[in-house]
């Protein structure tokens, strides 16, 4: 899932609906083929029994038309005398002789029927006077005298016997035995049999009149007898017809069986005429044809579906994260600090929206920037009046109690060389208070102080200043360096009899000014430079330390240059008890103002 999340919103766009219409179309594909395949099934089932009720009707009026020949053969008065007048005689020769005037009459019923093969009279004592349109006119069937005893049996109740004729002659055309008795008139006494044998060759034209031109290819048509002999079959020689027997179901009308190695589905309709079965066979492999086209149509349609859903899927995508993608590209610039570039997307739907409210939340973004900007440089410069103001009342207060306790002990002359340089003091703390200084001028009004610090100290403290000639004219922030001073007279060097030095240092490297003021007074003590470690950190210009006053005059200091120059410049303080105090200012090394100037607006 995660790794889901992570991706891309085209890509979970174009997944998704490739995923689900992959779902979609792979079902309705699915229920498409098996729902064409079964129909398939049905239609083959439905045509094919169609099939086989037309060929089973037509078979039964074919054979109606030989049970009719059958008839005119067994009433016809010529035939009926021509036997009486054989079992009249009782020499064998005159029987024959007697019976060969059967063969112009058989020869007019069976001339005009091109499906009768031959026609055979049986006397009751087993002759046969047979007439054969073969040419090898052997006869076919010779019917024992038990056989006709059978037959007399069975005609009581049937009008006709219809049965498969056994040849040993495997080239011979097979044959189908239709035999009707032949009774006396009036008396209906049997007096013979006629046998009338069909080719099952002629069936062919009944199969040809059938409505199953689109099958006939492919399907098989069989005539099985309930002792499933194959009376007649399609498309098969004449010699495998009634040798074979076909077995199947009888109680089914429809299924599928194996015959031959090969698998079919049949229908199968009896004929209640002559009780024979037709059967209809459709290779299974030409259903299974007819599904592999399905299944290819579905394949076919379920890919270009697939590809026109993927095409739309993804043009829609691109369509929905192009804007989101310009808008992320907007948003980095903004994230890098410029707020100029606006979204030009004008539609009317969630992402004309989302473009307008981007639009509307730069401009808010801009104008509170703006409003930030100006109240952060009001108050900035409340805060450096604030601590200027914070140092000058207090070094007033002390000045002027000196000027008092020196009036009283000593004389005019020497409260005159502190006015004047009170007055130097005055001059330079009230004049341009938040303008950079040269390093020069901060040393003037150092030594100002010193002189009023020295009528109150006498030689007990000494101000040696290590500066170099070029560093000068560096520019610093007024009043940074003074305090410090202040700060070494009152704590560290208030209690030194004699012997106190002030130490002012400057060095220059990599566009650096280092300024370091060392006393060596009493030191700071470590609860106490604990705690003014701890200041430094948790202070600063907006949020200024609430902690114990423990040298509020350095974090003014130190947060007054971070203001001007930035946070990586400052204070810097290290003290050892009894060793002294050393403490260093870091500045940008500049020595034209007017540049001191710009770098102070371009940190605002």
């Amino acid at each position: 899932m995660r790794h889901w999340n992570d991706r891309m919103l085209k890509t979970k766009m174009f997944i998704s609906f490739s995923v689900v219409s992959l779902f979609i179309v792979g079902i309705t594909c699915c229920i498409f083929y098996y729902k064409n395949t079964n129909d398939s099934k049905a239609q083959t089932f439905s045509l094919s029994n169609i099939i086989s009720k037309q060929f089973s009707e037509m078979i039964d009026l074919y054979m109606q038309n030989v049970e009719e020949l059958s008839l005119a053969i067994s009433i016809d008065p010529s035939i009926q005398s021509i036997l009486f007048d054989f079992y009249k005689e009782s020499d064998p020769i005159k029987k024959e002789v007697v019976g060969y005037k059967l063969n112009p009459i058989l020869f007019n019923f069976s001339y005009p029927k091109p499906y009768v093969q031959s026609i055979s009279i049986y006397s009751l004592d087993s002759h046969l006077y047979q007439y054969s349109k073969l040419v090898d006119p052997r006869p076919r069937m010779l019917l024992t005298l038990d056989q006709l005893q059978q037959f007399k049996s069975t005609l009581n109740s049937n009008a006709f016997v219809i049965m498969p004729v056994d040849e040993d002659d495997q080239h011979r055309e097979k044959a189908v035995s239709f035999v009707r008795k032949i009774t006396k008139i009036p008396t209906q006494t049997i007096i013979g049999f006629v046998n009338i044998h069909i080719n099952v060759n002629a069936f062919k034209m009944v199969l040809a009149n059938t409505n199953a031109n689109e099958l006939e290819h492919s399907m098989h048509v069989l005539i099985v007898n309930d002792e499933g002999r194959i009376i007649y079959e399609n498309g098969s020689s004449g010699s495998t017809g009634g040798e074979q027997r076909f077995e199947f179901d009888r109680t089914a009308s429809k299924g599928e069986l194996r015959w031959k190695q090969t698998d079919f589905l049949y229908t199968a309709v009896k004929s209640g005429y002559t009780g024979w079965h037709t059967v209809i066979l459709i290779p299974k492999d030409v259903l299974l044809l007819k599904q592999k086209r399905i299944q290819d149509i579905v394949l076919l349609v379920g890919v270009l579906t697939m590809l026109l859903i993927a095409a739309v899927s993804y043009v829609l995508s691109h369509h929905i994260t192009l804007p989101l993608n310009k808008l992320m590209r907007n948003m980095s610039r903004v994230e890098l600090g410029d707020f100029s570039h606006r979204m030009e997307y004008a539609g009317r739907n969630e992402l004309g929206k989302l473009s307008r409210m981007y639009n509307h939340m730069l401009d808010s973004i801009s104008r509170l920037i703006h409003e930030a900007y100006e109240s952060k440089l009001a108050e900035k410069n409340a805060q450096l009046s604030a601590l200027h103001a914070q140092t000058n009342p207090h070094f007033l207060y002390n000045t002027l109690n000196i000027m008092k306790s020196i009036s009283r002990l000593r004389g005019i002359e020497e409260v005159a060389d502190i006015s004047e340089s009170l007055a130097g003091l005055f001059q330079y703390s009230m004049k341009n208070i938040h303008q950079p200084v040269t390093l020069q001028e901060e040393i003037d009004h150092i030594r100002n102080y010193f002189t009023i610090q020295q009528h109150r100290f006498g030689n007990r403290i000494q101000l040696q200043c290590d500066i170099p000639e070029h560093l000068l004219q560096a520019s610093v922030l007024k009043l940074t360096v003074q305090p410090l001073v202040e700060n070494a007279f009152n704590h560290g060097l208030r209690k030194v009899k004699s012997g106190g030095c002030i130490t002012l240092h400057a060095a220059e490297s990599k566009g650096v000014l280092t300024l370091t003021l060392h006393d060596n007074g009493e030191g700071i003590p470590e609860k106490t430079m604990a705690e003014l470690q701890r200041a430094f950190l948790m202070s600063n210009a907006l949020n200024p330390y609430k902690g114990e006053a423990h040298g509020i005059g350095l974090l003014n200091i130190r947060q007054r240059i971070q203001l001007f120059y930035g946070k990586e410049y400052g204070l810097h303080i290290t003290s050892s008890s009894g060793k002294g105090t050393s403490v260093s200012l870091t500045l940008p090394y500049r020595t034209d103002l007017k540049e001191s100037h710009k770098a102070r607006e371009a940190t605002l």
